[in-house]
């Protein structure tokens, strides 16, 4: 009897080993996703900062997309590799009007600053696509 035993303790042993390990390879599985989702999110957020960055340093009047309204030089669409992760960065710009000094025929200049859209996006490995935005708006400085 200690024979049947002693293999009986083994099998149930193993399948507890098993279930044990199946649950540490999911859990790590989950771990592994998550940080691969962050990274791919910081990244895009680093470059939605820097292209933001980067358009706010131009002069006023280039600050616009390549033959966008506002015209200027900034260019509406391209990708980027960052850590191995290829993102798309796509720029909009356009006119703001701030209701502050009228709308409408009321407002002598309905130009009154430019409104920034970035977006960053990228492709997991799985097939999935993520995305960030930023937006600022731009005005141009008057010395008084």
């Amino acid at each position: 009897m200690d024979k049947g035993t002693a293999i009986l303790d083994s099998i149930v042993a193993i399948a507890l080993f098993a279930v044990l390990f199946v649950g540490l390879f999911g859990l790590l599985q989950v771990g592994v996703k998550t940080v691969t989702v962050h990274k791919a999110r910081a990244g895009a957020l680093t470059l939605a900062r820097s292209e933001i960055e980067s358009i706010r340093s131009l002069d006023y009047s280039a600050v616009g997309v390549q033959g966008g309204n506002p015209s200027g030089n900034v260019v509406s669409s391209k990708t980027v590799v960052l850590n191995n992760i290829t993102y798309t960065i796509n720029v909009d710009i356009t006119w703001h009007d701030d209701p502050g000094d009228g709308i409408g025929n009321a407002d002598t200049n309905p130009n009154d600053y430019k409104a920034v859209r970035v977006q960053v996006s990228w492709s997991e490995h799985v097939g999935k696509t993520g995305s960030v935005v930023l937006s600022t708006f731009v005005s141009e400085f008057v010395k008084e």
